[in-house]
């Protein structure tokens, strides 16, 4: 949920629901996947370290927010 908020946050919720096959994946728990539809986007060349850390979480299937050290 806050790897979702965070990606709300960057893109709004317009362009957060336009990440169709992240939500897919979501629905079915497949954490790859997402982690997977959000690397290939856009939002994460352009976010850099951001996306990074919320695709690591995203692929774990976190709740939290693991920062790097």
């Amino acid at each position: 949920q806050r790897v979702i908020a965070e990606m709300a946050f960057n893109l709004g919720i317009k362009g957060l629901m336009d990440f169709k096959d992240m939500w897919k994946a979501i629905e079915n728990k497949d954490w790859n996947g997402a982690a997977e539809e959000m690397s290939d986007s856009l939002w994460a060349k352009q976010v850099g370290q951001r996306a990074v850390r919320l695709i690591k979480n995203m692929r774990l299937g976190m709740d939290t927010i693991q920062k790097s050290v």
